[in-house]
């Protein structure tokens, strides 16, 4: 009975058959402008045009877009970043912009796209339009804190949710706790000047030696082939130590060492190698070089359930909750392996506290729709599909939803049935699905292995 409940939901989704009247989710956000007189939509629209341009380019748009100087106003103070020469600050600014890029850009050529937007309801001076930018193989849920200035709208700092990792604060962890050192002006202008005037000296000094040895009439010439590099000395030296004076503040000759990046890299080359105990032993020494733990034990908790340690996993989840900031990526993997193992209440409970803590997405809404199906709330079911539905906009993209909700619920034919006809519009990867989470409870069904073995045809012109 519950299986065909869930069914139900599903050939919903693709039906298009009008909801119960039920407030979901998706249909929260406000359709009017907020009390700072800007327009939710035209926020989430920003936030499209920026995350295309890091996914696809061009860089100009997003790096231009990102509040680089609010962003280290924050960090360094007010009175240090308005004394920074321009200089300095452009050096800063190129800093934090390339470390977002850098953090966002795909990896490799592929295909690369916003997947999804959501505003909350209420909004303030900020607003945070959560976005799912799709790499090929997975979709990463973020959320992009937007302002709207006198220039229009920026960006103030993007925060991966699952892992809890913000990239603002991240920028902060780059630059390191002494980016910015406040200086000796007097005593810098004179080490600079000094070998200057030592060196117009020691000109001086030769023009007098020789002007002795040679004639009269040639020494005219011999002071004016010394005024040239004369000159130069006394120009160097006084833009030295003009700079020395015009600058209270020297920047660190080189960020910070963090040598648990290298170790990060270890740990998933240790992964790909599957190499658990090499893995682990990798994260916990990047932890001690500085790595922030809650991205770390989610990590090792992914790589935990994916290797069949739910034990394991379950304990590198539970302390990824419990650090600060925690990540919260770790309590929709605690639910989904609830809901594996049949503890629907509990699923639930970690569910709901999920989208509370980061908002809406379609892939943790098809879960919950199965989730309040097995738990007979038919009703709340189908407000969660209707959620997710809003979110996913395209028919092909919600074919792929009921897809993933026949999964969810075991049912392998059905589920194949719904991705079948994404393969005439030229939608459907095999590759892509046999790496997918979500079509891991009927992974080893012989409809879906058979499905997943067929030859691809070629799509409908």
């Amino acid at each position: 009975m519950r299986r065909r409940a869930v069914l139900a939901v599903a050939l919903l989704v693709a039906s298009g058959v009008p909801w119960p009247a039920s407030r979901s989710l998706a249909q929260e956000a406000p359709a009017t402008a907020t009390a700072t007189g800007v327009s939710p939509e035209d926020a989430a629209d920003f936030a499209r045009h920026a995350a295309t341009a890091v996914l696809r380019g061009p860089r100009n748009i997003f790096v231009e877009a990102i509040d680089a100087d609010g962003i280290l106003r924050r960090l360094l103070g007010g009175t240090v970043w308005g004394g920074l020469t321009r200089r300095q600050q452009e050096i800063l600014r190129t800093t934090v912009r390339d470390h977002f890029f850098d953090a966002l850009r795909p990896a490799a050529a592929g295909p690369a796209e916003v997947r999804w937007a959501w505003v909350p309801p209420a909004a303030e001076t900020t607003i945070p339009v959560s976005l799912g930018l799709y790499y090929g193989n997975a979709t990463v849920k973020t959320r992009w804190i937007l302002s709207h200035t006198p220039r229009g709208w920026v960006i103030e700092d993007v925060v991966l949710l699952d892992p809890g990792l913000s990239l603002a604060r991240e920028a902060g962890q780059l630059l390191g706790p002494h980016p910015v050192i406040p200086r000796d002006r007097g005593r810098e202008a004179r080490a600079r000047l000094l070998p200057r005037v030592l060196g117009l000296l020691a000109v001086v000094a030769i023009v007098l030696v020789f002007a002795r040895r040679i004639p009269a009439d040639r020494r005219r010439l011999l002071w004016v082939t010394a005024a040239v590099p004369g000159a130069l000395f006394l120009i160097d030296g006084g833009l030295a130590a003009r700079r020395a004076l015009m600058e209270p503040f020297a920047l660190s000759e080189s960020l910070p060492p963090q040598a648990w990046r290298e170790l990060e890299k270890t740990a998933f080359q240790k992964q790909a190698e599957h190499d658990g105990e090499g893995a682990r032993a990798a994260w916990e020494k990047a932890i001690e070089e500085g790595a922030p733990r809650a991205p770390v034990d989610y990590q090792m908790g992914l790589y935990a359930r994916a290797a069949g340690d739910s034990a394991q996993a379950s304990r590198d989840f539970e302390e990824a909750l419990e650090e600060q900031p925690p990540a919260p990526g770790a309590g929709k993997e605690l639910a989904l392996m609830a809901l594996a193992d049949g503890r629907n209440a509990d699923a639930r409970a970690r569910l709901v506290h999920y989208l509370e803590a980061t908002g809406p997405d379609p892939d943790a809404l098809a879960s919950l729709a199965v989730v309040e199906t097995n738990l007979g709330n038919s009703a709340a079911a189908v407000a969660a599909v209707e959620s997710a539905r809003a979110l996913v906009g395209e028919s092909w993209r919600r074919a792929e939803l009921e897809a993933e909700i026949y999964a969810r619920a075991g049912n392998a034919p059905a589920a194949v049935a719904a991705l079948r006809p994404l393969e005439g519009l030229g939608r459907l990867d095999r590759y892509v699905l046999r790496a997918d989470p979500a079509y891991l409870p009927i992974a080893t069904d012989p409809a879906w292995i058979a499905f997943l073995s067929e030859e691809p045809s070629a799509p409908r012109r």
